[in-house]
């Protein structure tokens, strides 16, 4: 499936998606928390984010099913992240898929394997750093 952008501000977007539902994915002034809800609905999940020393951002926690599941696989991770990058200009480094648990709980488990390496292979989220 694919969106459409149909309205943006500097903070919000609302997208269409190609089953004419819609989303609003909204970023926080500070850049560490993106939550995306459909319209006259449910919250569908947030991006929870960390800045890294190197100046990027550290996906921390991503959960956009809390619906039930009924949106994945539409895009709208793919375009919170792009949306996020083009308003604050940086780039996402997420934890290596090496199968370890993380103390802070920003280890890659179901649908993240995939979505991660996908968004690798377009560039939008870098190769780890060091793990933070």
């Amino acid at each position: 499936m694919s969106l459409q952008v149909i309205s943006s501000d500097e903070l919000t977007q609302r997208c269409k998606l190609s089953d004419g539902r819609l989303v609003d994915i909204e970023i926080d002034d500070s850049g560490l928390e993106i939550t995306v809800t459909a319209v006259n609905g449910p919250k569908l999940g947030s991006v929870e984010l960390k800045n890294t020393e190197s100046g990027h951002y550290h996906l921390m926690r991503m959960y956009l099913d809390q619906d039930g599941g009924e949106f994945k696989r539409c895009g709208i991770g793919r375009q919170a992240l792009k949306f996020h990058n083009e308003s604050f200009g940086r780039l996402f480094t997420a934890a290596p898929n090496d199968g370890r648990p993380r103390a802070d709980g920003s280890h890659l488990t179901g649908d993240a394997r995939r979505f991660i390496r996908k968004m690798r292979d377009e560039g939008l989220v870098i190769p780890s750093e060091p793990y933070l």
